[in-house]
Order: C-alpha cells, then structure tokens, then sequence
C-alpha cells in the first residue's frame, strides 16, 4: 500500500492497521523537514479512508465512485468529502505574498464541520504546512480539535512542532518522518528520467528531500555547480581581482541587482566542492557529493594542503552566511575570492 511515495516504509505500514481499526483517534499530525512526501502521504491515505470498495480489498480500489472524484493523476478533487487547506489556498493571502495559514481559512472550515459526509463514511480534512498558522488561526483550530465533529478526520502537516501551540500538540496522534535516505532519493530521481550523474548531486545536496531535489533542478543547479567548478579550479590565482574583472563578477548568471538567491546558490556548490576537495585529499572519495566530477576533483586537490582547504572551506561558509544575510553581491564575492585565494597561497 501507499508503494508510489517513496521511502517512509514504517509510517505506511501503520496508517494501513490504522484504516482496519474501528476505533480510531480524530487527528494526526505528520511532522519532519520539508519536501520528504509528508503531504503526499496523507493525500494517499485520504483517497485509502475515503474509498468505497470493500474492506477485503486493497484500497484504494480505483474503481468506486470515491476514487473517482479523488484521483490526484488525473488532477480530480470533486470528492465531497475531501477538504484541502494550505497557505496557498487563502487567495488574500496569495494576493498579499504572505505564507501563513489564516483564521479566515480556519473559520471556513468551522462552517463545513457543520455538515457530515455526504459519500464515503467519513470526511477527512488535511492543514498541511500547518505550522504556519497564526495565532489566531490556532486556536480556532484548537476549538475543533476539541469537540471534533462526528465522522471527521483530521491530518496536520507541519516542518516544526516547536511552531505549533501544545494544546494542539495535546489533541493529536504525532507520527515522525525522517528525511530519505541518499540513495531513496536518487532512485527517485532516476524513475523520472533525470540523468544519473545529476540525480546523485541532488540526492546529496538535498539532505534527503526529493522535494528540495526537484527544486534545485528547476533552479539549474548543475550550471552553478559547474560554475563553481571552474571557479575553484583557478586557485591559486596570480590577480584575483583581475580575474573578476574577466568573468564580470558572473553576470552570466548572477545579476548584479536582484540576483541573491543566485548567489546563494554559487556560493554554496563552491563549498560543497571544496568539501569534496577535503575528501579527496583525506582519502575518502566515497563521502564525495560530486562523485561525476572527481577526476577534475583529483586534480585540482594535488594543488591544496589539506589545512589550507579546511580554512578555504571555513571562508566560503563565512560567504555563504554573508549571502543569506543579503550582502552587497561583488563584496562577497570579492572577500569570498581573496580569501580563498590566500589560504591556497598558505598566506593564513
């Protein structure tokens, strides 16, 4: 059951006892790091809860009238018993570029509780990102969960618990997910056609979220690793500055107004690379995320000592935090580019 998500074996084979009690509590809340299939896991289960079919068959039966109506494939949400909120589905708060669950949405939801199901023996509510409700908006919540209507089900989905209120924690079953393991999510990665030399950077730049994985593709993120590639290869540099000058500070693709989030990305495959660097020197290349470059990795380490690139590594993570902070983009580039340059050079 539930086999199309991946990973979270020991969650799945609970929720399946969980569909075969009869006594079952009203809420549960999924909680772990984000983009690891938290929400695609209780979707599953709503369309599992809600199926028609007979309970000596698997379900989803993906024949009933239930199935029909919930069918994520086909883009199907029309289940009448089926309620979906995020902070996306607020249209004022998409209108003011706010992330947070509303107490508008919340109320919403307090005049559906009013109505029972209508199709399937149950209606099912999942909140997911939940832990960006306000406050407001938890303790209407709170009111619900308290004198939850008959026939009702409730799943939360949040990143943080320490962000929602413990009387909530209070009133639901908490289930843990972890991140993917590397190679979970690489194989993931594979079943969508990426190629494989991209699909394991991901896996391991992705701290084991398929989610954040695919987001980096959609963000190019093997144009900037190859961009830091080069970069590092330079080292030791004869004119820093000049060198620079020459590139134009990488406006090919980090804009020089409104290109943080670009920078963010440079600076952090250029210390996930000299990382790599400190692996290949300390004679570990099975610990290396960039394992379709070390050959060029190889090279490039018989150029470093291997206390020098430990403090390069320490000077491109202080750029990294100056980078999410907002700094001007050449400064740090600049201080990022000397002081590598010196630690190459055994200047510090």
């Amino acid at each position: 059951m539930f086999d199309q998500i991946v990973g979270h074996q020991q969650n799945k084979d609970f929720l399946e006892r969980f569909l075969n009690r009869e006594e079952r509590p009203h809420a549960l809340l999924f909680y772990g790091p984000e983009g690891i299939g938290k929400c695609l896991l209780a979707k599953e289960f709503a369309r599992a809860f809600l199926c028609l079919g007979s309970p000596q068959e698997a379900r989803p039966c993906n024949r009933c009238e239930s199935c029909r109506l919930l069918n994520f494939e086909t883009g199907n949400f029309a289940h009448p018993d089926y309620l979906y909120f995020d902070p996306m589905t607020d249209e004022e708060q998409e209108k003011k570029k706010t992330k947070i669950i509303s107490v508008n949405q919340i109320r919403s939801l307090i005049k559906q509780s009013a109505f029972g199901p209508t199709l399937s023996k149950h209606k099912i509510c999942i909140i997911n990102e939940a832990d960006t409700m306000n406050t407001e908006a938890a303790n209407s919540l709170l009111k619900l969960l308290e004198e939850p209507p008959d026939k009702w089900f409730f799943i939360l989905a949040a990143s943080s618990v320490s962000r929602l209120l413990p009387t909530i924690l209070s009133r639901v079953i908490q289930v843990r997910f972890t991140p993917l393991s590397v190679q979970e999510t690489k194989n993931a990665l594979l079943n969508k056609e990426i190629p494989e030399a991209e699909a394991d950077l991901l896996a391991h730049l992705s701290d084991g979220s398929l989610g954040q994985a695919l987001r980096f593709r959609e963000e190019r993120i093997m144009d900037f690793r190859n961009a830091a590639l080069k970069f590092v290869a330079e080292f030791p540099m004869q004119a820093p500055m000049t060198y620079l000058l020459n590139e134009d500070y990488f406006s090919d693709f980090i804009p020089s107004s409104g290109g943080n989030e670009q920078l963010q990305r440079f600076v952090t495959m250029t210390v996930s690379l000299l990382r790599d660097l400190l692996f290949v020197k300390s004679g570990l290349p099975d610990q290396v995320f960039n394992t379709d470059a070390l050959p060029q990795l190889r090279k490039i380490a018989g150029k470093w000592e291997a206390g020098r690139l430990h403090r390069a590594t320490e000077a491109a993570q202080e750029a990294a935090a100056a980078a999410v902070r907002r700094a001007n983009t050449k400064s740090v580039l600049d201080n990022m580019t000397f002081k590598i340059n010196t630690c190459c050079e055994g200047r510090i």
